[in-house]
C-alpha cells in the first residue's frame, strides 16, 4: 500500500464522483427511453399476433418470428425497468410475507418441468427440509425461476439440478441466515467473466467461449437476468455469488438470504374470533 499526495486524493475522488453521476444520468436516460418503448412495442406485438391468425405458412412464419423478437424486447425492457426500480428504492418494492423457502423452490421446478423433461434433466433437492423465511415470495419465485431455467438450457442431456439447503450465521446468531447452493454440469462460466456476471447487459468475450451451449454463454437472453436476481437478493440484505464447482465443472451459485430481514417487522398473524 502507499498513500497519495493530498492533491491527487482530491482529484481522484472528484473523478469518481463524475463517473458515478455519469453513470446515474446512463441509467435514468436509459429508463426513460425503455418507458417510451414499451407501448409501440406492446402494439407492434399485437398487431403481429392478429396477422399471425389469418395468415397460412410461409408469410405466418415471418410473423411469428417478428412476434417473437418484439415479445423478447417488450421483456428486456420490462427487466431493465424491474432493474432500475430495484435499484433506486428497493425497500418499496418488496412485499414481505412468511413461507416456506423449499416449496417455493418446488413450485418453481413445477412450471419449469416441461423444458426439463425435453431434457431428461432432474431437480435434486438436498440440506434442511423446512426453511421458513420472511422475504418477497413473488421475487424470489423471479430469481430461482431464472437461475433454474438457465440450468435447464445449458445442461448436458440427462444430467442432475442439484439445490441443497443449509442454515448458517455468526456465533451470535446461530442459524440466521439460509445458504441455497444450485449446481449443475454444464461448462460453467469462463472465469474471466466471472467478475462481471451480474453487471447489466454484460455478454461476455464470445470469441473465447469454449460451447455455445454452455451457462457461460452470456450473449443468449436479455444480459439481465443475473443483474436482476443480484438486485433483489441484495434488497433483501442477502448476497450471490457465481463460481464454477470444482466436482461437476459446471455453474455454482450460491444464494445466501437472511431468514429475518433486520429492517422489517414480522407480519402479525392473525387469530380467529371465537
Amino acid at each position: 500500500t502507499f498513500l497519495l499526495p493530498q492533491q491527487e486524493i482530491g482529484i481522484f475522488l472528484e473523478n469518481q464522483q463524475r463517473l458515478t453521476q455519469l453513470t446515474e444520468e446512463r441509467d435514468r436516460a436509459f429508463s426513460d427511453l425503455t418507458h417510451e418503448l414499451r407501448t409501440p412495442l406492446t402494439s407492434i406485438a399485437l398487431v403481429a399476433e392478429t396477422l399471425s391468425k389469418r395468415l397460412h405458412p410461409p408469410e405466418v412464419n415471418w410473423v411469428e418470428r417478428m412476434l417473437n423478437e418484439t415479445n423478447r424486447l417488450i421483456d428486456l425492457i420490462q427487466n431493465w425497468l424491474d432493474l432500475s426500480q430495484l435499484h433506486a428504492n428497493p425497500s418499496q418494492y418488496l412485499n414481505y410475507q412468511n413461507f416456506s423457502l423449499r416449496d417455493l423452490i418446488s413450485a418453481v421446478w413445477y412450471n419449469l418441468q416441461p423444458l426439463a423433461e425435453k431434457k431428461q434433466i432432474k431437480l435434486i433437492i438436498t440440506g434442511v427440509e423446512q426453511v421458513e423465511i420472511l422475504a418477497d415470495k413473488s421475487r424470489l419465485t423471479q430469481v430461482f425461476a431464472n437461475i433454474l431455467d438457465n440450468g435447464i438450457k445449458h445442461s448436458p442431456q440427462a444430467s442432475p439440478i442439484t439445490l441443497h439447503l443449509s442454515l448458517g450465521g455468526s456465533d451470535s446468531q446461530a442459524k440466521s441466515l439460509v445458504i441455497c447452493d444450485i449446481i449443475d454440469s454444464g461448462e460453467g462460466f469462463l472465469e474471466a467473466d466471472l467478475p462481471y456476471v451480474f453487471n447489466r447487459l454484460y455478454r461476455g468475450d464470445t470469441s473465447r467461449k469454449r460451447n455455445s451451449n454452455s451457462f457461460h454463454t452470456l450473449a443468449q437472453g436479455s444480459g439481465l437476468g443475473l443483474s436482476i436476481a443480484q438486485e433483489i437478493i441484495q434488497a433483501h440484505g442477502g448476497k450471490i455469488i457465481a463460481r464454477n464447482h470444482p466436482q461437476t465443472k459446471g455453474a455454482w451459485l450460491q444464494i445466501i438470504l437472511p431468514l429475518q430481514p433486520n429492517h422489517v417487522t414480522p407480519p402479525v398473524k392473525k387469530t380467529q374470533k371465537r
